[in-house]
């Protein structure tokens, strides 16, 4: 191995000769790579929004409804679910958002009884004071991402939706969807919107040992006659109905990415070629004078693992820095898929590029160890 790396200025010569094709197939190399790269981005969010669902809480919606925007259930509802068997805490929740549809935008604001949310939701406070946003009417709890993306601080007003509220805190937490919305007042939000009275969703916790079907099943039951009825689901059920078709799309987008990692490879391996061909004579010269054909495949496998790995660290390294320096947040329905730059994500584009170099490599090396000298060195 040291002495095929000792091969490396050569192998950069090389690479330099036909530096139009080089840098073309570099180019391409890197778009493609970079394609790759923004959707397992795109892929590792929606992951993470799933996986952050995982929460041993019931999300009671008004039935046959798909945005908050048009779920309207009654706060009295509230008492009835708690009298419920197994249910440990009810969390009344009026939802604005300011669109239904995905968008790079997304403002939410949860109005929730202030005494409770702790209770029902892991919040860890970054700044502000949680005792302060309790007792202030008109104080909002801003989720990391959107304080981000507002570019919100604790003390400033903050205008959210239709709303002028003032930062009291700003949180992180490791629920779906929460480091993308602010908290208030329920109060304050029935008022600005002019629904008294109503909620759009009731969170559940439940008492150890009770079962989610059951009790889903019994809230439901309890409703079917009433002005509004019900659909029950776990909070992991619920986000995948609402994220559900961007879902779809995503593992769309995953088999894209895929075709244009092999689409580079083709492209990769015509380079590595036709520069192995240019140089039959030259390759039996090296293998007259003692390089053995093993190593004779090595450095033509090292023209295209480099080719295919500076592709990858030029597309992939790009569509990392955008989202380093441009955090982007797809929300739908009131859920935000962060696209954010990750580990995983870079070395996953590396590791494709590293296949693509050695895929790319293996019928020039192949061919160049199954040649007889004499053709090679006739080449000249």
């Amino acid at each position: 191995m040291r002495r095929l790396l000792a091969f490396l200025p050569y192998v950069l010569r090389t690479v330099l000769r036909a530096r139009t094709r080089t840098i073309l197939t570099v180019t391409g190399a890197a778009l493609a790579m970079a394609l790759f790269a923004f959707v397992r981005t795109v892929d590792y969010g929606v992951a993470e929004l799933r996986a952050r669902a995982k929460k041993p809480v019931l999300v009671v919606f008004q039935d046959s409804r798909f945005c908050p925007l048009t779920s309207n259930l009654p706060v009295r509802y509230a008492p009835a679910i708690r009298e419920i068997p197994g249910v440990d805490l009810v969390l009344p929740t009026l939802i604005f958002i300011n669109s239904c549809r995905a968008n790079l935008d997304l403002v939410t604001l949860h109005g929730v009884e202030p005494e409770n949310l702790e209770r029902v939701y892991d919040v860890e406070l970054l700044a502000g004071d949680l005792a302060t946003w309790k007792a202030t009417r008109d104080g909002a709890l801003v989720g990391e991402r959107l304080a981000g993306r507002r570019a919100a601080k604790v003390g400033e007003r903050l205008r959210l939706g239709e709303i002028d509220v003032l930062v009291k805190g700003i949180f992180r937490s490791d629920t779906a969807g929460l480091d993308n919305l602010a908290f208030i007042h329920i109060d304050q939000l029935a008022l600005a919107r002019k629904k008294l009275g109503a909620a759009t969703q009731f969170l559940v916790t439940l008492e150890p040992g009770a079962s989610p079907e059951e009790v889903a099943k019994a809230i439901d039951a309890k409703f079917a006659p009433d002005e509004a009825r019900t659909d029950t689901k776990s909070m992991q059920a619920f986000v995948q109905g609402a994220v559900g078709e961007i879902i779809e799309l995503v593992e769309f987008a995953r088999i894209l990415g895929y075709v244009a990692v092999a689409i580079v490879a083709l492209v990769l391996a015509n380079t590595v070629y036709i520069s192995a061909q240019a140089r039959a004579a030259e390759m039996g010269i090296l293998e007259t004078i003692g390089l053995t054909k093993p190593r004779l495949a090595g450095l033509i496998s090292l023209e295209g693992l480099g080719l295919g790995l500076l592709g990858g660290v030029l597309g992939g390294g790009a569509v990392t820095l955008y989202f380093w320096l441009h955090p982007t947040t797809l929300g739908v329905e009131g859920y935000g898929i962060d696209f954010a730059p990750s580990l995983a994500v870079v070395l996953h584009t590396l590791a494709a590029a590293v296949a693509v170099g050695v895929v790319a490599s293996a019928g020039p090396a192949t061919e160049a160890v199954l040649r007889p000298l004499h053709l090679a060195v006739k080449a000249e």
